[in-house]
């Protein structure tokens, strides 16, 4: 009677290789491709991303325009650094870019940055050169680096920052504009289209919002359409 032959049980390596190589083929998003609209600006953004010199751009305009959602984008680059008008100080900003040698810095309302703070940017943005003296010492450094960033309004930036950028002036969404990046959010995140139509609609007319915000916000809440209703009703009692 002959020996019965055994399964040889698979290695660990065997199980696992497979996933790793799937995951691996797995290609990440084009840039800007998560944005609705706007072809012409991520045009001029990926003209400044292929030039040989740094090309700095402002995007200028009211809140819930898309102007962080392209700075959200500009994060996913290699050897980025965001950071918040308001919370940049001129040393420490300084600080990391000696630290860090980022090649795309991201600035997040601009305008919030104090005056004496926005001299930091203005030779490196038009030479490439950084400086700073500091308790009688003196450093500086060569860095290539792009800037890009938004603001809401530009009178409180200083007027050399200001003509260093390519500023491009956001408008208001329309209400079809509204409701297609409505839809085009809050289908990334789950939600099914007549439900985020919904939302844009009350949005817009319960709320009076233009923000997209408002719309991720019920549609992180909402299941349903007359889920959307009460919500937004609910909302309008207690707004201000």
């Amino acid at each position: 009677m002959s020996e019965e032959k055994l399964p040889v049980p698979m290695r660990e390596e065997h199980i696992i290789k497979p996933s790793i190589e799937r995951l691996t083929t797995i290609k990440p998003e084009p840039l800007f491709e998560s944005i609705v609209g706007y072809s012409d600006v991520k045009r001029l953004f990926q003209l400044s991303l292929s030039s040989e010199k740094p090309v700095h751009i402002l995007l200028v305009g009211p809140p819930a325009s898309a102007k962080t959602l392209f700075m959200i984008e500009c994060m996913r680059l290699e050897r980025s650094y965001f950071t918040l008008g308001s919370h940049s100080t001129k040393s420490g900003m300084i600080d990391y870019l000696f630290d860090k040698r980022p090649r795309y810095l991201i600035v997040d309302e601009i305008e919030h940055m104090p005056m004496k703070d926005q001299t930091g940017l203005l030779s490196l943005m038009e030479t490439g050169i950084l400086a700073e003296t500091k308790f009688q010492k003196t450093r500086n450094t060569h860095l290539k680096t792009w800037v890009f960033a938004t603001s809401n309004a530009t009178d409180r930036m200083l007027t050399p920052l200001l003509s260093r950028f390519v500023v491009l002036h956001f408008k208001q969404y329309s209400f079809g504009s509204f409701r297609e990046v409505c839809a085009h959010i809050l289908g990334r995140e789950g939600v099914t289209p007549d439900v985020a139509a919904a939302i844009a609609e009350a949005v817009w007319t319960k709320l009076k919002s233009k923000d997209i915000r408002d719309c991720i916000k019920i549609g992180r809440l909402a299941k349903t359409k007359e889920d959307v209703e009460w919500i937004a009703q609910t909302l309008r009692a207690y707004k201000q």
